[in-house]
């Protein structure tokens, strides 16, 4: 039976994105084509990539990337809604899982990568993350986290289960090009080992690692 990753790309689009929408829809292109172009890695880490702002957007629903002909086009705009986005991944692992699981593949642990350049705007968002990660639930999520810009590093240690990466200084643009960089490595070496293994040399971030992890 051929193991798979569910891989959820979590990232923000809110209105402090729109100055680097063209070099955010560039990065996930390029994520694509790599993904496209190695059936080995799509055949084993199956992506959905979820924009995030006021509203919540699935880009692209679970699919093999190598079957997906292009990346759409993600708008940035509205305000950093953490809540709503961690209730729809919630949803969106609930179905996913369920599907991957009918096409006889022997499914791991989900992986969320979480990539934003700002704090929560609501309130609330803590709860919505506990239901997501709750360890009562069989297919919670380990979180893997990338702060850069705005984003608050006491906040993302609240978010990371797994890893959390911050951009040590490096403008958006580049750290978001290095944060996909980062993650299509993890997604390369899990793929040759059929586990997760996380790739912790990413320039111009630092790496933090958690030291308390989510029992599987």
């Amino acid at each position: 039976m051929s193991v798979c990753l569910p891989t959820y790309v979590v990232i923000d689009a809110s209105s402090s994105m729109k100055p680097h929408e063209a070099v955010l829809n560039a990065t996930l292109s390029r994520l694509h084509y790599n993904l496209a172009m190695n059936p080995r890695v799509s055949e084993f880490a199956r992506i959905c990539v979820i924009a995030f702002s006021t509203d919540v957007h699935v880009v692209i629903p679970m699919s093999d990337m190598e079957q997906v002909p292009a990346m759409p086009e993600v708008i940035c705009g509205g305000r950093t809604e953490y809540g709503k986005t961690f209730d729809r991944v919630r949803q969106c692992i609930e179905q996913d899982v369920h599907e991957l699981r009918s096409q006889h593949l022997s499914v791991l642990r989900p992986t969320v990568f979480f990539l934003t350049d700002g704090g929560p705007t609501d309130a609330q968002w803590q709860n919505s993350f506990r239901t997501l990660v709750d360890r009562d639930w069989p297919r919670h999520p380990h979180v893997i986290a990338y702060g850069f810009g705005g984003a608050k590093r006491n906040v993302l240690e609240q978010v990371a289960t797994k890893a959390l990466f911050i951009a040590d200084g490096s403008d958006t643009e580049s750290a978001l090009s290095s944060a996909i960089s980062g993650l299509l490595n993890t997604l390369i070496a899990s793929s040759q080992t059929g586990t997760m293994l996380i790739d912790t040399d990413v320039k111009g971030f630092e790496y933090v690692p958690v030291a308390q992890e989510y029992v599987d």
